[in-house]
């Protein structure tokens, strides 16, 4: 079997998964425990979390963990709204979104909030001329995709942000940006990925929050690494995660580099056959390669 899928899953890297059996066989103890099992955990924890916070060039108080990046979405957008719904319920997003953040958009307009989705050009990109134009007052929140898993299509933050900041937060989901694009994270107020997007392992996500940005819980009860996401911290998925995110940041040039060779001649044999469109446009990150055949003789 030929696997093409690494947008929806990639196989952990045996690196990666050697952090995680050592780190789970060598801290028993729960991080949330006072007992010195406990303890040694919390400290190995703290330790894995100033690891990831370097290298997104991020504080460790900005780190929350979660289960992966549907939780993540969920927790930015239906945290940021409820905790800004004295100042307005108007939120900007977009129609590509992924379903974690398409659907709690839209459970979010049940409870009231107006939700105004940008149109999306040839190219995936959004029209930042209509941005300006619906951002009002009373918006709270603009959700906009850092990477798109259909067309491979990055979108403007930078551009995206100076036209938001001081009007509204600013959510990326970079889900399928992180390891093959640069990041944004000085000009965002939150973010999310997930490690298996980038040869780590299931279940373990994370959550950028900037400092001083208040968002509502989604889950309550228990002490953790943060106030915004109660449980017991999942340290060896966390470890794991650390080193997956340090190998994709390390080997991204010459990862994209391989990628980039695969999909240009993949690009030049699909572009033989009689029929076939490439609709990825020009700057696409190259994981990603859409195209169409038209089948009808």
């Amino acid at each position: 079997m030929i696997y093409l899928d690494y947008s929806a899953n990639t196989p952990v890297d045996p690196r990666v998964l050697e952090v995680y059996c050592r780190t789970e066989q060598n801290f028993i103890g729960n991080p949330n425990s006072t007992h010195c099992a406990g303890q040694a955990a919390r400290q190995e924890m703290d330790r894995v979390t100033g690891l990831i916070a370097a290298q997104l060039g991020v504080l460790p108080e900005e780190i929350i963990y979660t289960s992966g990046a549907t939780e993540a979405n969920n927790l930015a957008l239906k945290g940021t709204a409820r905790a800004a719904r004295h100042v307005g319920r108007h939120i900007i997003s977009t129609p590509l979104e992924h379903s974690s953040v398409g659907a709690t958009l839209t459970a979010l307009q049940q409870q009231g909030y107006e939700i105004d989705l940008l149109n999306i050009g040839r190219d995936g990109r959004i029209d930042l001329e209509q941005l300006e134009e619906l951002l009002r007052k009373d918006t709270v929140l603009v959700s906009i995709y850092g990477g798109e898993s259909e067309l491979g299509t990055g979108q403007p933050v930078r551009e995206i942000a100076a036209l938001v900041h001081d009007i509204a937060r600013l959510h990326v989901d970079a889900t399928q940006a992180v390891g093959k694009t640069a990041l944004w994270l000085d000009c965002v107020d939150t973010m999310s990925f997930t490690a298996h997007k980038f040869y780590g392992p299931n279940g373990i996500g994370v959550l950028y929050k900037r400092k001083g940005l208040v968002i509502e819980p989604q889950m309550n009860g228990g002490a953790s690494t943060t106030i915004y996401r109660s449980g017991t911290p999942t340290l060896g998925l966390a470890a794991a995660l650390q080193a997956a995110l340090a190998l994709a940041l390390d080997e991204q040039p010459q990862r994209c580099a391989c990628v980039q060779a695969l999909h240009d001649t993949l690009c030049a044999e699909l572009q033989k056959r009689p029929g076939v469109r490439i609709n990825s446009p020009a700057g696409a990150v190259p994981e990603v390669l859409n195209f169409s055949e038209n089948c009808i003789k």
